[in-house]
C-alpha cells in the first residue's frame, strides 16, 4: 500500500465515536476502539469504563442536541434505532446503522466497526477467536441427544425468540432445538396454548427472571422437574464479543439432563 494511501485510509478512521446500542459499545472495546468512544446509550455498562461516560440515549430516544454537543465524528447504532438518527444526521453528524439480529449480522457489525475505526485486523481477531469458541462448544453439544427448548424472554405476555434471531443461533449451536424456531418474526409472541402442546424439554430464561407459577408454567413437565436454564440476562439478551459465554453456559447446563 503507498504511503499516501495508508495515510488517507488512517486518517479517516472515526475517532470520536458515539455507540447507541450496548452490544455495538461491548464490540468497540473489544477491538480496542474504547478510548474513542465519547458517549454511549443509558444501558451501555459494558465494560466498566462504559459506565463512566455520557449518556445520550436509550433504544426508543435519542438527544440529538447531547450527542452533537459531543462533537462525535460518528455515531452508531442498531437498524431499529435509523430513523431516530435523523435529527443527528442533520446536523452533519455520520451515523452508521449495523443489523445484528442474528449471529452473522453480529459478526458483520464488528468487522465493519473494526473498518470504521482502522481496527479491522483487531475485529478480524475477535471474530475468529468466538467462532473458535462456538465451535468447541457446537462439538461437545454434538457429543450429547438433542433437547427441545423453550426460550421465555417475556411472560406477560409471552415472548420467545423465533427464527431470524440470534438467541435461535445460540441454541442450534448448543445442539437445542427451538420450539419457536418456525415463528416468522426474531421476537414473537408465542401463545399458551402452543407452549403446552409442545412440552418443552427445558425453559431457557434470563437469570434475573423470577419463579415460574401459574399458568402455563405450572403444567410444563420441564418447570415441574425443573429443567431451567438460567443465563446472565446480558449474555443472553445481548449480542456481541460475549456471545460464546452464552452457548457454554446453555451447552453445560443443558448436559444435567442428557
Amino acid at each position: 500500500m503507498a504511503p499516501v494511501l495508508a495515510f488517507a485510509l488512517l486518517a479517516a478512521a472515526a475517532t470520536r465515536i458515539v455507540s447507541l446500542a450496548p452490544s455495538l459499545t461491548e464490540d468497540l472495546f473489544a477491538i480496542g476502539a474504547g478510548p474513542r468512544v465519547v458517549g454511549v446509550d443509558a444501558f451501555s455498562d459494558r465494560p466498566a469504563r462504559a459506565r463512566s461516560l455520557p449518556r445520550v440515549g436509550t433504544l426508543n430516544t435519542v438527544n440529538a442536541e447531547a450527542i452533537v454537543a459531543l462533537r462525535p465524528d460518528l455515531v452508531v447504532g442498531i437498524t431499529y434505532e435509523a430513523a431516530q438518527l435523523n435529527d443527528v444526521a442533520r446536523a452533519g453528524v455520520r451515523t452508521l446503522t449495523l443489523r445484528v439480529d442474528d449471529l452473522a449480522g453480529d459478526f458483520a457489525a464488528i468487522a465493519q466497526l473494526g473498518r470504521e475505526t482502522g481496527r479491522a485486523s483487531q475485529a478480524q481477531a475477535l471474530i475468529a477467536s468466538m467462532r473458535a469458541r462456538l465451535a468447541r462448544n457446537a462439538h461437545r453439544a454434538a457429543l450429547r441427544r438433542p433437547l427441545r427448548a423453550f426460550v421465555a424472554i417475556g411472560r406477560d405476555p409471552i415472548v420467545t425468540a423465533g427464527a431470524g434471531s440470534y438467541v435461535d443461533d445460540l441454541l442450534r449451536a448448543a445442539n437445542l432445538a427451538n420450539v419457536a424456531g418456525a415463528a416468522r418474526t426474531p421476537w414473537p409472541e408465542f401463545s399458551a396454548e402452543r407452549l403446552l402442546a409442545a412440552q418443552p424439554d427445558l425453559i431457557i430464561v434470563p437469570e434475573s427472571a423470577t419463579q415460574f407459577t401459574g399458568e402455563p408454567w405450572a403444567r410444563l413437565r420441564a418447570v415441574r422437574a425443573g429443567h431451567i436454564v438460567r443465563v446472565p440476562d446480558d449474555d443472553l439478551l445481548r449480542p456481541g464479543p460475549r456471545v460464546p459465554d452464552a452457548v457454554e453456559a446453555l451447552v453445560t447446563q443443558a448436559a444435567r439432563w442428557r
